[in-house]
């Protein structure tokens, strides 16, 4: 169960991405919901308490001052915590259209979760447009859609100045992965460019960056092959050899395991939205 202000922004002309809905939610202990191949990214910011998200496979526990990022075509299960007794509650926006470009165009594909963020009154901007006289909808749709890329340049400022201040082999690990996106991963081959055992240099990459470097990388490939599935024509196989995946059988197995969906149901659905 939740409750909550929720905002409605029907649009009556046709644009690539727009802002339907967007609100505040107060989440019972008993809150859970679940969209299996979601049709909307939702961008949310945490006031309080602490829950639980699912992103295909991936999991995290977003807690007041944290940022979370649901990607348009995974599976989104959202949960709060059972055992806490105040609300989980958090500001969200919906984004529906072409909004996994507006997350590549700002290098948060791969990104789920930002923690302690100071961008609650960035949050609150399209609240208080709402609270003032209504403009027209062309024209809150312009408001709405800036406030958004606002907020999201902002997470990628953010995430490139922590960047910085990462451990410099932690640095390189990760620029070497950025490098690998569209090739085979190779365990063996990064150990051998690090002198480092593979089970040292996972640990280390998961302390600071906090998913594994499989995970990382995974995460990498299957968002490369939503885009590609969704906005061209190259066959499965084609797609799968461009991510690095010599067995094209092999990635449509993997997809479907991190997605829930078949390259070629997914390819439908996104089509048919």
């Amino acid at each position: 169960m939740k409750h909550g202000d929720l905002y409605f922004n029907p649009l009556d002309i046709e644009v690539p991405m727009h802002i339907p809905m967007f609100g505040i939610n107060y989440c019972h202990s008993d809150y859970r919901n679940i969209r299996k191949n979601s049709e909307i990214t939702v961008v949310a910011y945490v006031l309080n308490g602490q829950g639980s998200i699912q992103v295909d496979s991936l999991c995290y526990s977003p807690k007041q001052g944290d940022v979370f990022i649901l990607p348009k075509g995974s599976y989104h299960e959202v949960s709060a915590d059972p055992n806490q007794q105040q609300h989980w509650t958090y500001l969200w926006y919906n984004l529906r259209g072409n909004s996994l470009r507006l997350l590549e165009t700002f290098r948060l594909q791969s990104t789920i979760l930002v923690p302690d963020v100071p961008l609650e009154p960035l949050f609150r901007k399209s609240f208080e447009l709402m609270q003032n006289e209504k403009p027209d909808n062309e024209q809150l749709h312009i408001q709405l859609l800036m406030n958004c890329t606002e907020i999201m340049a902002h997470l990628a400022n953010i995430l490139e100045k922590r960047k910085s201040i990462l451990p410099f082999r932690v640095q390189q690990m990760k620029q070497y992965l950025d490098r690998q996106d569209l090739e085979s991963f190779h365990s063996g081959r990064m150990s051998r460019h690090f002198a480092m055992s593979f089970k040292q240099m996972n640990r280390l990459f998961k302390k600071e960056i906090g998913t594994t470097v499989y995970d990382y990388i995974m995460i990498k490939k299957m968002n490369t092959a939503k885009l590609l599935l969704m906005d061209t024509d190259l066959s499965v196989s084609e797609i799968a050899y461009r991510i690095g995946y010599s067995e094209p059988h092999y990635f449509s197995n993997l997809f479907k395991k991190k997605t829930g969906f078949s390259p070629t149901d997914y390819r439908k659905s996104m089509t048919t939205e």
